[in-house]
């Protein structure tokens, strides 16, 4: 309950920015007819559409970039807790829900030495890191549906392959920090319900784009 406190103070602090990643998306959102305008208008000729994209861009006072920044910011926030997490004394041996020790691992479902499974892995598998995994997925289909369409294949599925690394990743991290993993993913998903459905105003932003 002191990790989803802490989480919830964290993702407060850093509140403006995420409105403002969210409001750009909305925008990116509302520029779509154009965008695929454009891509009829030049084809294949993929400079002259860059080009013009980023002109559109600038003109509504988009930045594609915008939703990058509060993941970007709580990347120094996720260091600073993996190490708060892995030497906090009170955390060892505390149980919570499924977890025996929050400064361990989670091991849900164990298996014996199978060589490529074990490799990747370990030998267990976390409850906690598969909610944070669903819960990054669940955040990448949204941002997919917010972003206009990618040309480049890579850049199209990487929203996609990002959570499939987060499982071999966070497999073996404490479930403290996988749990608060989770509890932040499940509030961003709140935000951006809350946010572009009651919140911003896609009518009024269309209009200032057309202004």
């Amino acid at each position: 309950i002191a990790i989803l406190l802490l989480t919830l103070f964290i993702r407060l602090l850093i509140s403006p920015l995420t409105y403002s990643s969210y409001l750009s998306g909305a925008k990116m959102k509302a520029l779509r007819p154009e965008i695929a305008t454009l891509k009829a208008k030049f084809g294949e000729d993929q400079q002259a559409m860059s080009m013009e994209q980023m002109k559109l861009f600038r003109e509504a006072g988009v930045n594609p970039l915008g939703g990058c920044i509060p993941a970007l910011l709580q990347i120094p926030i996720f260091f600073a807790l993996y190490s708060f997490f892995n030497s906090q004394i009170g955390l060892r041996g505390a149980s919570f829900l499924w977890a025996n020790d929050l400064s361990a691992f989670d091991e849900v479902i164990k298996w014996g030495d199978v060589p490529v499974l074990s490799f990747l892995l370990g030998h267990h598998l976390s409850m906690f890191t598969i909610t944070a995994v669903i819960t990054s997925f669940l955040i990448s289909l949204y941002s997919m549906s917010m972003t206009p369409d990618q040309n480049n294949p890579m850049l199209k599925y990487m929203p996609y392959i990002f959570p499939v690394f987060m499982l071999f990743i966070f497999n073996r991290l404490p479930s403290a920090l996988t749990w608060y993993y989770t509890v932040s993913n499940l509030i961003t998903l709140a935000l951006q319900f809350v946010i572009q459905n009651y919140i911003i105003d896609h009518d009024k932003i269309l209009v200032q784009i057309a202004e």
